[in-house]
């Protein structure tokens, strides 16, 4: 029976306790299209595979694999961009680090292998043994390693496949780089026997604080104190603000592990606590402290957090009761420069700061779960985020498994990242067609994501094609479950005439926000010519111009449906779909910048209207 992962989060605190060592840097990797590292010609388990890390034990020793001379691999990092061979590769890849232990794990603890992302499948062994699988490419997730670290030599071996397969999340075609590797940080974290899986606060629609956490104890999580050993101890959250005038504190006795525990504070006591605001962010000191019976720490998480809240009323977003227009810019998590697949505070910086510089009070991080360090650097720079599910075109819907999958992917993406005040939107799908497995599928994951969190809205991005005629009512049956109105339309680029983009009219059968997922045309960097010239940065400067004479006309504000708008994209990025030779070149060009982060035209033209709304 195959051992499944679990899910850490709040790791930052746990670096910042000394109780986290690294693994990144150089690994060793071997490409292996066929799995034979795993399965033999004979369909078997291969019992000599390349998870056993041999070594020749003499000179007639048949060993047909040797980490140490095979190719290098930098982790994180995806492996597409390291390697000329791995650049369209697809399918596995093993990986080996090996790491030594000055000492045996101390008494009272327990050790895991935190893995911030590995795409798509994969498989981790440790000095030969296998411990767990993992499926998803785009959250976190960590291996039990307890009692498996003593003092001396390890070897951690990381089968990662990133084959696009039909019943995987995402599935066969998309619209981006399928990046493979271990795309995300490695860790060693070294907890107490009984722990604090994860802890998160955040604030009710309402203005009261709500938040909840899972504590974990050998005998497993999700037990009842008693079951889990756990009877007679308690959790104390302690709430400071940034200048230390307001404090709060609350003791409540381990009953469970149910990951939320609700209301913390009432709207009133609240209050004392400075709102994170758009633009003007605030963030508070708050720590949650597992105490043992005689009231000792046992274990504590350290965050922080900001306090704002959000809310629907008809056609508008209010956000701490004042309506807010999103006017924003999706982003691909792909590096400033390079290709290469984003991660750490380096890359978040930089292309937040990109946001900023376009006068953006929002982004959509799509069409996945982001790298930690990009949501926490949003909720530094006070921008609103979209989070979102790599529920994407050719979905399975009728599969169990892939639902399955999806809602683990989904409790990925929510419990890492539910303190994130900028965070704001859980989006759980994106271009998905319309149809009743497809309807039952996605109400499932938005029933999952409301159970996790319910303080935040629900959306997905539709697929709406005009037709001629200028009033364009969605009646997507999606649109009565989700909270707001996602809509990716690309009026004066795949359908419709520039000219009549303005004259366009959008409503819907819900009486609910509308933003403007995507919207856009494709120009190349330095490419000029006359505005009606495809591929011209004139010609993508138009159509944002009317896009934008049409939107001032339908603000929820001024009476309209629309709310917002996050134009696709930032930068230009990586997909294998777009072939154009000297103009895309294997990237999408319908970025606001090149993909070496050099702007076009239309960034100004974006720019000078969000000023504009900022005034």
């Amino acid at each position: 029976m195959e051992r499944t992962t679990t899910l850490l989060t709040n790791l930052s605190s746990r670096r910042a306790a000394g109780q986290a060592r690294s693994l990144d840097g150089t690994w060793r990797g071997i490409i292996d299209p066929y799995d034979s590292g795993y399965i033999d010609i004979m369909g078997e388990r291969n019992k000599r595979g390349y998870y056993r890390d041999f070594a020749p034990r003499h000179p007639a020793d048949r060993v047909e694999y040797d980490f140490d001379t095979s190719l290098e691999l930098e982790v994180p990092g995806d492996w597409n961009t390291q390697h000329p061979e791995l650049h369209y590769y697809e399918g596995t890849v093993w990986y080996r680090r090996t790491f030594e232990c000055d000492a045996d794990e101390p008494e009272g603890t327990r050790s895991f292998l935190s893995f911030g992302a590995a795409n798509h499948t994969t498989r981790v062994f440790l000095d030969g043994e296998e411990l767990a699988r993992h499926e998803g490419g785009f959250g976190p997730f960590a291996v039990e390693a307890t009692g498996r670290l003593a003092s001396g030599h390890h070897s951690l071996v990381v089968m990662v496949n990133n084959r696009r397969e039909p019943d995987r999340i995402p599935a066969m075609r998309t619209d981006w780089w399928n990046f493979g590797g271990i795309t995300r940080s490695v860790e060693i974290i070294t907890v107490p026997t009984n722990f604090l899986r994860d802890a998160w606060l955040t604030m009710n629609a309402d203005g009261s604080v709500h938040g909840g956490l899972t504590t974990d104890a050998p005998s497993g999580p999700n037990l009842r104190a008693e079951e889990a050993g756990l009877a007679g101890m308690s959790i104390r959250i302690e709430l400071s603000s940034e200048s230390g005038e307001a404090r709060e504190e609350l003791t409540v006795p381990v009953l469970g592990t149910a990951p939320q525990f609700g209301q913390l504070l009432t709207t009133a006591a609240a209050d004392a606590f400075a709102r994170w605001q758009p633009g003007a962010p605030v963030l508070h000191n708050v720590s949650f402290s597992l105490l043992s019976p005689n009231g000792d720490e046992v274990d504590r998480i350290d965050d922080q957090v900001g306090l704002r809240t959000v809310r629907v009323d008809g056609t508008q977003i209010f956000v701490n009761d004042e309506p807010v227009f999103l006017h924003g810019i999706a982003l691909h998590g792909e590096g400033p420069t390079g290709g290469k697949r984003a991660h750490g505070d380096a890359d978040a910086k930089e292309l937040l700061q990109w946001a900023v510089d376009l006068g953006a009070n929002f982004v959509r991080l799509s069409h996945y779960q982001h790298d930690e360090a990009m949501v926490r650097e949003t909720d530094r720079l006070g921008l609103l985020a979209w989070g979102e599910l790599p529920v994407y075109w050719g979905i399975d819907f009728g599969i169990a498994n892939v639902l399955a999958n999806g809602l683990a992917q989904t409790e990925e993406l929510v419990v890492r990242d539910r303190s994130r005040a900028s965070l704001i939107l859980w989006s759980v799908a994106n271009e998905t067609l319309p149809g009743p497995e497809r309807e039952a599928f996605l109400t499932g994951l938005i029933s999952r994501v409301r159970e996790l969190d319910p303080t935040r809205l629900v959306t997905a991005a539709l697929l709406t094609i005009p037709s001629n005629d200028p009033e364009v009512h969605v009646t997507d049956p999606l649109g009565e479950f989700v909270d707001v109105i996602g809509i990716n339309q690309y009026l004066g680029w795949y359908y419709g005439d520039r000219a009549s983009i303005r004259e366009t009219n959008w409503s819907s059968d819900f009486n609910k926000p509308i933003v403007f997922t995507e919207l856009g045309a494709g120009a190349k960097f330095g490419n000029h010519g006359n505005e009606n010239e495809i591929w011209t940065e004139e010609f993508q400067a138009a159509v944002y111009r009317e896009q934008i004479a049409m939107i001032e006309r339908q603000m929820s504000a001024d009476g309209g449906h629309v709310a917002g708008l996050s134009p696709w994209i930032l930068k230009d990025f990586r997909t294998p779909m777009r072939v154009l030779p000297g103009i895309q070149d294997g990237y999408n060009r319908k970025g606001l910048v090149s993909e070496e982060g050099e702007r076009k035209l239309a960034f100004d033209v974006l720019r000078d209207w969000y000023q504009s709304l900022s005034d």
